[in-house]
């Protein structure tokens, strides 16, 4: 008899927008190996589907993601060295984090809570963000002896500044949600109990903008940030 796979990561599209939703409520959302898998797949599918022109990535529950799974880890996990957790980050971190980016399509973090580690990753990839009052982005590597992972390191100083960065990292405090749209990270805040109705309402208006315009205006802004001033202008 077949074993029935946990669904780790919800998926649902409608008119244009589809949704991915981490669904391990009871952990915080935290990524653990199956939870990878399917939402590589979740992403990957995003991205090819002609019919999706906006995607959201958001959580279920009190977190949008608490970052891995480090109670897997510790069991086992498959990561038992510095190096399988690089081949990890390699193989399959790196292909999600980077179709975020680079996907031709706006892509909405909807932060209903904490984003923590590879979760604050996962969000800061994304193009805009909505949160709740309730959420932050925390950067806890320090804590446990560990340098950034998962492109934070290049995503967080672009959006905060290096000063903002650093003191993240080095100390592990937490970013609030608060600060962090006075700082511009967080495109606007909502109440918990109106965030799926405003994410969607802004998601909708997105899928009716022209498509071929928001995903050169994608391109042209990832160029940017790898580029100097003149060559902007001339890929412009």
């Amino acid at each position: 008899m077949a074993t029935e796979v946990e669904q780790h990561v919800n998926v649902r599209a409608h008119d244009g927008v589809g949704l991915i939703q981490l669904n391990r409520p009871e952990k915080m959302n935290a990524i653990g190996a199956l939870t990878r898998q399917q939402l590589g797949e979740a992403i990957k599918q995003a991205e090819k589907d002609d019919a999706i022109r906006v995607v959201v990535l958001t959580g279920s529950g009190r977190a949008f993601c608490s970052g891995a799974d480090v109670t897997e880890m510790a069991n086992d996990g498959g990561m038992r060295s510095p190096e399988d957790v690089g081949n990890v980050l390699r193989n399959e971190y790196m292909p999600m984090l980077t179709r975020l980016r680079t996907m031709p399509k706006p892509v909405i973090a909807a932060m209903n809570g904490p984003a923590v580690g590879i979760g604050a990753s996962f969000a800061l990839a994304c193009d805009i963000r909505i949160a709740t009052p309730e959420a932050y982005l925390m950067e806890a590597f320090v804590n446990i002896g560990l340098a950034p992972d998962g492109g934070v390191s290049w995503l967080l100083p672009r959006l905060v500044g290096t000063g903002v960065a650093y003191e993240m990292f080095f100390t592990g405090k937490q970013l609030s949600a608060a600060d962090a749209h006075r700082l511009g990270v967080i495109n606007r805040i909502v109440p918990a109990d109106q965030l799926e109705h405003e994410v969607r309402e802004f998601a909708a208006q997105l899928a009716t903008q022209p498509r071929q315009a928001m995903a050169a205006a994608k391109r042209a802004v990832n160029h940017a940030l790898e580029s100097s001033f003149e060559d902007a202008l001339e890929f412009e």
